[in-house]
């Protein structure tokens, strides 16, 4: 990430294979943006009532907001 970030002149952000909120914490330390697709659609998908989504969203950006270790 170093390198690409040495040339990029735009934010980064990685969004590939992360569904949880612990991914999307990882990932937030290094990256400028987070993106959760895949699981979002599936549980769109999946729930009525959207409780499990509501629930997803909440705890990813509990995760994302946490301090990170510097």
């Amino acid at each position: 990430m170093t390198r690409v970030r040495k040339l990029a002149t735009q934010p980064l952000c990685v969004g590939f294979g992360i569904s949880t909120p612990e991914q999307a914490g990882r990932i937030a330390g290094v990256a400028d943006g987070v993106i959760v697709g895949s699981r979002i659609i599936q549980l769109m998908e999946k729930e009525d009532n959207f409780t499990s989504l509501a629930e997803l969203i909440r705890d990813l950006r509990t995760s994302i907001d946490k301090p990170k270790p510097v």
